[in-house]
C-alpha cells in the first residue's frame, strides 16, 4: 500500500470568509465551534492548521463542503507564482521556493492581487510587443483561459446542465447503459424538427458536425467513431433545447463577450452532453464499484476514453463526490490543447511539459493505458494514467491524423482506489519518478529530458567536462 506524507492544512482565508459570509464574530464563531476565540485568530492567521475533528466540527455547525474547504489553494497559487518570478521583469525581486510557498499559504488574497497585477501587466507588454512588430494576434488566447477558469472556479460541476441531462434522459426514455444515438435522434426531431443525416466524408470535408439551419438538418460526418456521433447528436440537443439555461450561466459568469461567449457556450453544451451519456449516478456508481476500470466504463456507456477521463472530473456533487482528478490533454508537439486542475495539482499555464512525466512517454505505448507515480520538487506525489487518442482523420491520406496523449491525474493516496495502479500500489516501494512543471520552471540539476534551463538560472559552460543533458546552469 502506498502512503504519501502528511501535510497540514491551511484553510486561514476561507474560514475568514466563511465567517463575514456569515456575519459572525470571531468569539460567535468560536463559541459555536467549541474553541477560544484566540485560537480561532490563530486559525484564520494560518497560524495553526485546521485538525480533522474541527473540520468535522465546521461540517456539523455549517452547510459547507468539507473537501473544499479543506482542499489547499496554496497549490495553484504557490505554481502561478513561481511562473511569476522567474520573469525577467521580476529577476531583482526574485523569491525563494520558501518564499512563494509562504506568501500563498499565509497570504492567498495578497498572493491572488498580486497575480492579478502581473497578468495586467503582461497583458499590456505584448499588447504593445504587438502593435511594434505589427503582428496583432501576439498575444494569450484569452478566451480559452476565461472560459478554463471559470469551469475550475465552479468545481467543474454545473448542478443546473446535470438535472437537464436528467430530464433530458427521461423524457426521451433512455436505458441506463447502452446505445442511445437512434432513440436521441427520434428525441431530437420530435423536439426541434431537426432531423440528423450522416454523411460521406468527401461531401463533409474537414467539419465534423454542422447545424443546417435553412434546411432543418443536423449533419455529421461518417468519419466520427460510435461515442463521437452520439456526443455530438447531444451536444446539439443541449444547445437547441437549453440554449436559454447556458446563457444564463455565461452571464451570471460575466463570460458573455464575443470570443469567449461562444467558446464557453460550447464547452457548457460539451458538458450536457456528457451527463446526458453517462447520467450522473449510475456512473458515479459504476466508477466506484468497478475502481475506476477505464475499459468497463467506456463499453458500459458506450463513451470514448477522453469522454470518459472528462466525465470523471465532474463527479462533485455533495455526497457523491468521486476522486477529485486533474486531466490533460497533450499533443505530439508536447502542447498543452486541454487542461483542468484539480486534486491539489495545479498545471502550469505556460510549461507543463517534462519529458519525465507519463503524458511525453505514453507515446512509445499508443493505444494502451499505462501508470506512473511521480513526484513534483516540492514533495507533491500523483498517480497518472495515460492513453493515446486519435481523432477522425479529415487530411490527404498521406498525412497521418494526430495522436493526442490524454491524462488523469490524481493525489497518490487515492491509488488504492484506482484498479490500473493495483500493479503499483502492492508494492510498498514502488518507483516514483521525479518530474516538474516544465523544464523552465525546474530546478533539477542533471536531467537528461531537461529540453530548457530553469528561468532566471545563468547559465555555465566548462570546457573540462561534459555531463549528461542539454543544460548546465549555476546555482
Amino acid at each position: 500500500m502506498i502512503e504519501t506524507p502528511n501535510s497540514k492544512i491551511m484553510i486561514g482565508h476561507k474560514l475568514r470568509r466563511l465567517r463575514a459570509d456569515l456575519g459572525l464574530s470571531q468569539a460567535d464563531m468560536a463559541a459555536e465551534l467549541g474553541i477560544s476565540a484566540s485560537y480561532l485568530n490563530l486559525l484564520e492567521n494560518n497560524a495553526r492548521p485546521v485538525t480533522v475533528p474541527l473540520l468535522f466540527r465546521l461540517g456539523q455547525a455549517y452547510d459547507i463542503d468539507l473537501r473544499e474547504m479543506a482542499e489547499d489553494d496554496g497549490a495553484r497559487l504557490a505554481a502561478r507564482l513561481t511562473e511569476i518570478f522567474a520573469d525577467a521583469a521580476l529577476q531583482p525581486a526574485r523569491l525563494s521556493r520558501r518564499d512563494i510557498q509562504s506568501l500563498s499559504s499565509q497570504n492567498p488574497v495578497a498572493a491572488q492581487a498580486l497575480i492579478h497585477l502581473f497578468d495586467q501587466f503582461d497583458q499590456l507588454r505584448l499588447t504593445n510587443r504587438a502593435d511594434s512588430s505589427g503582428l496583432a494576434e501576439a498575444r494569450r488566447p484569452a478566451p480559452l483561459e476565461a472560459v478554463r477558469q471559470f469551469f475550475e472556479d465552479q468545481g467543474n460541476h454545473f448542478p443546473a446542465l446535470e438535472q437537464a441531462a436528467a430530464d433530458t434522459r427521461k423524457a426521451a426514455g433512455l436505458p441506463a447503459n447502452g446505445p442511445i444515438f437512434d432513440r436521441l435522434s427520434a428525441s431530437l426531431q420530435e423536439k426541434t424538427g431537426l432531423t440528423v443525416r450522416i454523411l460521406p466524408a468527401e461531401v463533409m470535408g474537414p467539419v465534423l458536425r454542422q447545424h443546417d439551419l435553412h434546411r432543418g438538418r443536423l449533419l455529421l460526418n461518417e468519419l466520427l467513431s460510435p461515442e463521437q456521433l452520439t456526443f455530438q447528436l447531444a451536444l446539439q440537443l443541449g444547445l437547441s433545447l437549453y440554449r436559454e439555461q447556458l446563457d444564463r450561466l455565461l452571464a451570471e459568469a460575466g463570460l458573455k463577450e464575443s470570443e469567449t461567449g461562444q467558446l464557453g457556450l460550447l464547452a457548457l453544451a460539451g458538458y450536457y452532453a456528457g451527463a446526458l451519456m453517462m447520467p450522473y449516478e449510475a456512473f458515479y456508481e459504476a466508477a466506484r464499484q468497478s475502481r475506476y476500470d477505464m475499459d468497463l466504463l467506456c463499453r458500459r456507456f458506450g463513451a470514448s476514453f477522453e469522454q470518459v477521463c472528462h466525465r470523471l472530473t465532474t463527479l462533485n456533487r455533495p455526497g457523491l463526490r468521486g476522486i477529485p482528478f486533474f486531466f490533460l490533454r497533450v499533443d505530439e508537439a508536447g502542447n498543452i490543447t486541454k487542461r483542468l486542475s484539480a486534486g491539489g495539482m495545479e498545471l502550469a499555464r505556460h510549461g507543463g511539459a517534462c519529458g519525465r512525466w507519463l503524458p511525453h512517454q505514453i507515446f512509445r505505448t499508443p493505444k494502451q493505458i499505462k501508470t506512473q507515480l511521480a513526484e513534483l520538487e516540492d514533495g507533491f506525489r500523483l498517480i497518472t494514467l495515460a492513453r493515446t487518442v486519435s481523432p477522425p482523420r479529415t487530411g490527404p491520406a498521406h498525412i497521418a491524423a494526430p495522436l493526442h496523449a490524454v491524462v488523469l491525474g490524481c493525489e497518490m493516496k487515492y491509488a488504492s482506489d484506482i484498479v490500473h495502479a493495483d500493479d503499483l500500489a502492492q508494492h510498498k516501494n514502488a518507483p516514483i519518478v521525479p518530474i516538474g512543471m516544465g523544464c523552465s520552471l525546474c530546478e533539477r540539476a542533471a536531467c537528461q529530458h531537461r529540453g530548457a534551463p530553469p528561468l532566471g538560472r545563468p547559465l555555465q559552460f566548462d570546457s573540462t567536462r561534459r555531463q549528461s543533458g542539454l543544460f548546465d546552469f549555476l546555482g
